[in-house]
């Protein structure tokens, strides 16, 4: 380094304090003698700086500055120190290409000095925040834009996390809430509007729609069994679970498709008449609980409707002799015919007769010669 072509002194006695009559490479001038070195080390000069010569040693900076490289020349620089904790953000991309700081301690409060994927610049650490990124649904993809790049650029607890195609902040992982999912019924809305349960309000779960992912009560299976399936009916799911039902409705199959039935419970008392020839080939009830009252629910000869059951009237059907009746069938049993008649045989056919009654007392025993 060469300074000014100037004798300012012949000696150290022509200098304040402690200054002494130094060589500055042409002439001599005072200066502070040379101390030890300033505790730390200079930072790795990044770049080319200011070719100047701005400081002779460490003694020549202020406070706790050292008289560092900046690729050029020399300035007053703060020594560089241990790394703050933490870790620089993985760059995404190429950001500014300058050289806006030179080590963590160039930057404010907790920051450090990070690449920006060109140059360096001051950025937040990388902390990771607790909790697990939820598992992506790899039959969709989110939208392929990086909008963020670390946990602390997400608010409160969420978590930066790959949407399938880019990464966006979502709700960490936790603990699926009880119950479960229910079964998709073809195809929802290709979309993912939640990323796990803890991104659903009250007991709602992140479930699939058959396409994307969306909140929805879980699957609760309600008291009671499904009826057992009887004839063709419509091939719709016009049910997803049992609390897509109203009441205490379940969603059970009807043999091709899914709808809300009845549960099946006991059979009723009585029991069916039998059927006579045939009738309506449509099933208008699934068991006894869809009927009313005490109907219970029958078959027809063809399909199955609700009806009367069958309950036999008390005392004895008369006894007949052949030819004594109508050779048809006027009655099927003791519910058709009124008061307290009772459906009896004509050895021809049925019709309705009042019952054969006992006489009270006994017969009296014939005399025996």
């Amino acid at each position: 380094m060469i300074g000014t072509c100037v004798e300012d002194c012949f000696g150290d006695s022509e200098c304040p304090d402690d200054e002494k009559c130094c060589s500055n490479g042409c002439g001599h001038v005072c200066m502070p003698p040379y101390k030890a070195e300033k505790p730390g080390s200079c930072p790795k000069p990044v770049g080319f700086g200011l070719c100047a010569e701005m400081c002779s040693g460490d003694s020549s900076c202020p406070n706790n500055q050292k008289c560092c490289s900046n690729g050029c020349g020399h300035v007053c620089m703060p020594p560089y120190k241990a790394e703050k904790p933490g870790s620089c953000p993985k760059p995404v991309g190429a950001g500014l290409c300058a050289e806006m700081c030179s080590g963590d301690s160039n930057c404010p409060n907790n920051q450090k000095c990070c690449s920006n994927g060109c140059g360096h610049q001051c950025m937040a650490p990388y902390r990771e925040k607790p909790g697990v990124c939820p598992g992506n649904n790899h039959n969709t993809s989110g939208v392929c834009v990086g909008m963020c790049f670390h946990d602390g650029e997400c608010l409160n607890d969420e978590k930066c996390c790959s949407n399938g195609c880019g990464h966006q902040c979502m709700a960490p992982h936790t603990a699926e809430k009880p119950g479960s999912c229910p079964k998709p019924v073809g195809a929802g809305a290709c979309a993912e509007m939640c990323s796990g349960d803890s991104s659903c309000p009250n007991n709602q779960k992140c479930c699939s729609n058959g396409c994307g992912r969306q909140c929805m009560p879980p699957y609760t299976e309600k008291p009671g069994s499904c009826p057992e399936p009887v004839g063709p009916r419509p091939c719709l799911e016009m049910c997803s679970g049992d609390s897509s039902c109203p009441n205490n409705q379940k969603c059970c199959s009807n043999g091709c498709g899914h709808q809300c039935m009845p549960p099946y419970t006991a059979e009723k008392p009585g029991s069916c008449p039998e059927p006579i020839g045939f009738g309506l080939c449509a099933e208008m009830c699934s068991g006894d609980s869809s009927c009313p009252n005490n109907q219970k629910c029958c078959s027809n000869g063809c399909g199955r409707q609700c009806m009367a059951p069958y309950t036999e009237k008390p005392g004895v059907c008369p006894r007949r002799f052949f030819g004594g009746g109508l050779c048809e069938e006027l009655c099927v049993n003791d519910v058709d015919c009124p008061d307290n008649e009772k459906c009896c045989s004509t050895l021809c056919g049925h019709e309705c007769a009042p019952p054969f009654k006992v006489r009270p007392g006994l017969c009296l025993k014939p005399n025996v010669c």
